[in-house]
């Protein structure tokens, strides 16, 4: 279980987050939603112990954020995995792709080189990849074919919470879909614990239970999905993110439209 208590971040006296609060429990899931600048990558930069806070504290399964020593944070990330928004320095660009998978597997197990080439072939599978993949570098990957790669890396050494940091805002609305379908059988295949933080709200529905909305590294709002068309229980700057994401579909769909009847 993931708990996030009165987390508070300031970077030269200035505040990027203040008293966050939330709790995600096995098997759960929660969407961090804001816009850019709301302090949504820095929360998920404090979870995995790549910043320290300046108050406040992050326990998983009792235990607190690693501050020193390389076996506190192994530990830490054995459970906890990322992946990122820029994804670009996720995969080592001068090591094949079988190698890059096969890293993890090295520095977080005790697998035998058979063993961790099964691995490697069962979570390419799981992500919709082929073999014939592993032999090329990462920069041969399409950009689906690359965001597809760090799921699998992040999920090959079996981590009981997986944070994403707007993984899909870099691709088209076809692969968005394909990658939140994804990751909602992944969830319930595995009973794996989801943060996922984004922008989009129209993302969220059907893969997280919770929502959480910040604004100028505060907590606006937190409300069950279920609730959130519910115009009279959501709090305006809600309505506000909701109705911009709606306004950006119908537009999408008019062109999309436009564009298959000006090809027909």
């Amino acid at each position: 279980m993931l708990q996030v208590q009165r987390l508070c971040k300031e970077i030269n006296g200035r505040p990027i987050l203040s008293d966050i609060n939330f709790v995600i429990e096995d098997g759960g899931s929660l969407a961090i939603v804001g816009e850019s600048g709301s302090g949504k990558s820095t929360l998920a930069q404090l979870i995995m112990a790549l910043k320290q806070p300046t108050s406040g504290q992050v326990l998983f399964n009792e235990r607190s954020l690693p501050r020193k020593g390389i076996k506190s944070y192994k530990e830490w990330y054995s459970d906890i995995q990322i992946v990122f928004q820029n994804t670009a320095s996720t995969l080592n660009p001068a090591m094949s792709l079988y190698r890059c998978l096969e890293e993890p597997l090295i520095n977080f197990t005790n697998l035998k080189r058979r063993e961790r080439r099964d691995k490697i072939l069962e979570y390419l599978n799981k992500v919709g990849l082929h073999r014939d993949l592993l032999k090329h570098r990462p920069g041969k990957l399409s950009g689906g074919q690359y965001q597809r790669a760090c799921l699998a890396k992040a999920l090959i050494i079996s981590p009981k919470l997986l944070i994403c940091d707007e993984i899909v805002a870099s691709l088209d609305i076809v692969l968005q879909q394909q990658m939140i379908e994804l990751l909602m059988s992944i969830q319930k295949e595995r009973g794996l614990s989801l943060l996922f933080i984004t922008h989009d709200l129209s993302l969220v529905p059907g893969l997280c239970a919770d929502i959480l909305v910040m604004k100028d590294g505060k907590k606006v709002e937190q409300f069950n999905t279920s609730a959130l068309h519910n115009e009279e229980e959501r709090d305006i700057y809600t309505i506000t993110l909701l109705k911009s994401t709606e306004s950006l579909e119908t537009t999408w769909k008019q062109y999309a439209t436009h564009d298959n009847k000006s090809t027909g």
